[in-house]
C-alpha cells in the first residue's frame, strides 16, 4: 500500500506541474466578474460569471472540465456546468464565502480525487480486523494459509452460476467481445430478483452511463451517483440529484429555496465597498441563508437515504460514491466494471463496500493511464490479483460475440494463447460500399505507406505526432462513400486525432485508442502515424495499447501504416505476416487519384 500512495503522490504532483507548465491565456480567463450564486441540492452550488474575453476563443471550455477559480483569499475546485457569451456558469461542491467581484478561471484537474484515494487507502488500514481486509489481503497474496477455497469450478457451471458460488471475491478475465458487461447485467438482474443490494463501480463516466442504460432496458430500479456534468442527458433523469429534486416529499423543500433565492441575490447585489451597518445586515443574510441551507440539507439528506435504501442498483465511479463510502454504506454484491483501468484505491473500495465483490475486465488492454513517466508500466490492480490467483476465483470468458474470426486471429493468437473462439452464429452487417472503395470484402486490410512520400510530423506544445498523408487517405475513403454511422477511426497519437478532427469537420470522429477502450464499431480504421528513418515507434511498442486497437472492429480492420518503419519490430512484422496470410496488404498508391 505505501508503493500505491507513492505512486499517487507522484502522480498528483506531475499532474499538477503539467497544468502550470501549459497555463496561458489559451487555458485561462484572467478575469471574471461573479453576477449570480445559485444553491441546487446537498452540497453543490452553481456559480455564474461574466467573462472579460470572448468565451468562443477558449477551446478547452466543454461541459465537465475541471476549473480551478482563484482569487486573493478563496481557491475553489469545480467544474464547467454551461457556457453561453459571455456566461459562464461552473458547477462547485461545497461551501464557500465568495467574497470577492471577480475570479480567475483556469483549467485544471482533478485534484479532489487524490484528496479521496488517500482517505480510502487510511480506511483500508484503519480496519484490519474486518472481512473487507482480509479479502483485499487474499487478493494481493498475503495471509494465503487462511484464504478459504470456493467450490471447485467444473464444466457444469456456467460462468453466471460461478459467480454465485463464489462467497468472497472474483475475477471476470473477459477478452474483447465476451461480453463481460452482458454477464454483469445478468447478474445484477439475478441479485434485484434475489431482492439483495448491488453497486456497481466504473473508473469512467461512459461506462457508468451504459450500465445505467442497460439497467433501464431491463426495467431495474437505477440510480447514478457522480458528476453531474459528466453525465450524459438521458442519463440525468435518473442521478440522485435529480430524483430528489423531484420527488413528492420535495414541496417544502421548493418554498424554502424560493427563500434562499431572494436572500441570496440580495447577497450578490452587495458591492464590497459599503459601510458597517451594510456589512452587519449583508452578514446577517448570510446567516439566515446558512440556516436555510442547513435545514433543506437535513430535509434532502432523509429523501436521499429513502432513495438509495429502496434502489435494485447504484451506479458510479469512484469519486461519485466517495461521500457513501465514507458513511460507511454497504451492499451484498459489489461489481466493478472496466478493472483494468481502475485505480487501486478505487478496487479497496469495491472489496469495502461489498460482501461479495467481482472485479470485471482484461489484465491483457490497457490499464490506468498514468501521466508520469515512471509509471507506464504499473501493473492495474486486475492484473496483479489475477496473477496471484490460483485459478480457483477467476472465470474465464472464451467465447467472444463482436469480430470475424480473422479479425479476432492475431491478437487471439498473440495475447490470448488462443482460448477465444468465435460464437457459431454470430453475423455482421454487410456494407456494400466496403468492397466497391477498397476492391474486396477482406475484414482485415494493411493499407501500406512504404515507399511514398509519408512522414510523420510534431508541432505545439504537447509535440505529439501527426501524419498528413494518412489523415489525406482517411478523407478520401470517407469521400468515397465509407459510412460515417458504422465508422470509428482510432489513432495512438491526440496530435493525429487532433489534426483529423480538425479535417473532419463533423464529417466523421476520431479517437485515440486509449480513449476507444471499452467501445466498439462495425468498421474502424487504425492510423499508425509513425514513419521515419530510424524505426522509431514509441509508445506503439506497448503490446497492450495494440491489443485494443486491433479488438475494437466487428466488420472490417482497415490499419494506415508505413511497413519500413513498424515491421522493424518483431510484433509489427508477425501482424504483418499474419494479415498477408488472413487479409489483404494494399500499397497506397492504389488509393491515390
Amino acid at each position: 500500500m505505501d508503493y500505491i500512495t507513492s505512486i499517487l503522490s507522484k502522480e498528483r504532483e506531475e499532474e499538477r506541474n503539467l497544468f502550470l507548465e501549459k497555463e496561458s491565456e489559451t487555458q485561462s480567463i484572467k478575469s471574471a466578474e461573479l453576477v449570480d450564486l445559485r444553491f441546487v441540492v446537498g452540497n453543490t452550488w452553481r456559480a455564474e460569471f461574466v467573462a472579460n474575453v470572448s468565451l468562443k476563443s477558449k477551446r478547452w471550455l466543454k461541459k465537465g472540465v475541471p476549473v480551478l477559480l482563484q482569487n486573493q483569499n478563496e481557491s475553489i475546485y469545480g467544474n464547467i456546468f454551461q457556457w453561453n457569451e459571455p456566461k459562464l456558469v461552473i458547477q462547485v461542491r461545497g461551501d464557500y464565502e465568495w467574497d470577492a467581484e471577480t475570479y480567475s478561471i483556469s483549467k485544471w484537474f482533478p485534484e479532489s480525487t487524490y484528496d479521496l484515494y488517500n482517505e480510502i487507502i487510511g480506511k483500508v488500514r484503519a480496519e484490519k480486523e474486518t472481512d473487507s481486509y482480509k479479502k483485499l489481503k487474499w487478493a494481493l497474496g498475503y495471509g494465503l494459509g487462511d484464504k478459504p477455497s470456493p467450490p471447485k469450478k467444473t464444466m457444469e457451471l456456467t460462468a453466471l452460476e460461478r459467480i454465485f458460488s463464489i462467497s468472497d471475491f472474483g475475477m471476470v478475465f473477459g477478452p474483447p467481445g465476451t461480453g463481460k458487461t452482458t454477464l454483469l447485467m445478468q447478474a445484477v438482474s439475478q441479485i434485484t430478483q434475489q431482492k439483495e443490494s448491488v453497486l456497481t463501480l466504473c473508473p469512467t463516466n461512459f461506462a457508468c452511463d451504459y450500465i445505467v442504460e442497460l439497467a433501464i432496458q431491463k426495467g431495474i430500479r437505477v440510480i447514478r451517483l457522480g458528476n453531474s456534468t459528466k453525465i450524459k442527458e438521458e442519463v440525468l433523469p435518473y442521478h440522485l440529484d435529480h430524483l430528489i429534486q423531484t420527488h413528492p416529499d420535495q414541496k417544502q423543500i421548493q418554498n424554502w429555496q424560493t427563500e434562499l433565492k431572494v436572500i441570496q441575490k440580495k447577497i450578490n447585489s452587495w458591492k464590497r465597498n459599503f459601510g458597517k451597518e451594510e456589512r452587519e445586515e449583508r452578514n446577517n443574510l448570510r446567516k439566515e441563508a446558512k440556516f436555510l441551507v442547513h435545514t433543506i440539507r437535513e430535509q434532502e439528506s432523509t429523501i436521499r437515504t429513502k432513495l438509495l435504501d429502496t434502489s435494485e442498483l447504484i451506479v458510479s465511479t469512484f469519486a461519485g460514491f466517495g461521500n457513501e463510502f465514507k458513511k460507511g454504506r454497504k451492499f451484498d454484491y459489489t461489481f466493478v466494471d472496466e478493472a483494468t483501468q481502475s485505480v487501486d484505491p478505487g478496487c479497496y473500495m469495491a472489496m469495502f463496500s461489498g460482501k461479495k465483490t467481482f472485479f470485471f475486465g482484461d489484465p491483457k488492454q490497457l490499464g490506468v493511464n498514468y501521466s508520469h513517466p515512471d509509471h507506464k508500466t504499473v501493473a492495474s490492480f486486475l492484473e496483479k490479483v489475477i496473477d496471484l490467483d490460483s485459478g480457483e476465483r477467476t472465470i474465464f470468458l472464451e467465447k467472444q460475440f463482436r469480430m470475424k474470426p480473422e479479425i479476432l486471429g492475431f491478437p487471439n493468437l498473440t495475447y490470448y494463447e488462443n482460448k477465444v473462439f468465435t460464437h457459431p452464429n454470430l453475423t455482421f452487417l454487410t456494407s456494400p460500399p466496403f468492397s466497391e472503395i477498397f476492391g474486396s470484402d477482406t475484414p482485415i486490410l494493411w493499407v501500406d505507406t512504404a515507399g511514398s512520400d509519408t512522414s510523420e510530423e510534431t508541432e505545439g506544445e504537447e509535440m505529439s505526432f501527426f501524419n498528413e498523408t494518412e489523415i489525406g487517405l482517411i478523407e478520401t475513403f470517407f469521400e468515397r462513400g465509407l459510412p460515417k454511422e458504422t465508422t470509428a477511426v482510432v489513432s495512438p497519437y491526440r496530435g493525429q486525432v487532433d489534426k483529423l478532427n480538425l479535417r473532419a469537420d463533423g464529417r466523421w470522429i476520431g479517437q485515440t485508442i486509449d480513449s476507444f477502450q471499452g467501445r466498439e464499431s462495425e468498421i474502424v480504421i487504425l492510423s499508425l502515424v509513425r514513419s521515419n528513418p530510424d524505426g522509431e515507434i514509441g509508445f506503439l511498442m506497448n503490446p497492450k495499447r495494440l491489443n485494443v486497437a486491433l479488438t475494437r472492429a466487428k466488420s472490417h480492420l482497415i490499419l494506415i501504416g508505413d511497413s519500413s518503419t513498424l515491421c522493424r519490430h518483431k510484433e509489427f512484422q508477425d501482424l504483418y505476416n499474419y494479415i498477408e496470410s488472413n487479409g489483404e496488404i494494399r500499397s497506397i498508391y492504389e488509393f491515390l487519384d
